[in-house]
């Protein structure tokens, strides 16, 4: 599994680009989400996600958000 955060988002053609940690982007198709809409992603959002060869470098998938859990008192 990848981590990265939302770098770009196409509403109009149901894609975006993820920004790895490593600094490398990674494409992604709106079919690709797990656990949350396209419109409810954010540029910015912190995802993690796991990739696949495509034509065009990499396609990432099962995408969702990294949920941050509450610290503890």
């Amino acid at each position: 599994m990848y981590v990265g955060k939302v770098s770009k988002l196409f509403p109009d053609k149901g894609y975006g680009s993820i920004r790895t940690t490593d600094g490398e982007n990674v494409h992604f198709h709106k079919q690709c989400l797990w656990d949350i809409e396209f419109d409810e992603l954010t540029e910015g959002q912190e995802v993690e996600f796991e990739v696949q060869p495509s034509y065009k470098g990499y396609l990432a998938f099962h995408i969702r958000p990294v949920i941050k859990e509450a610290a503890q008192k």
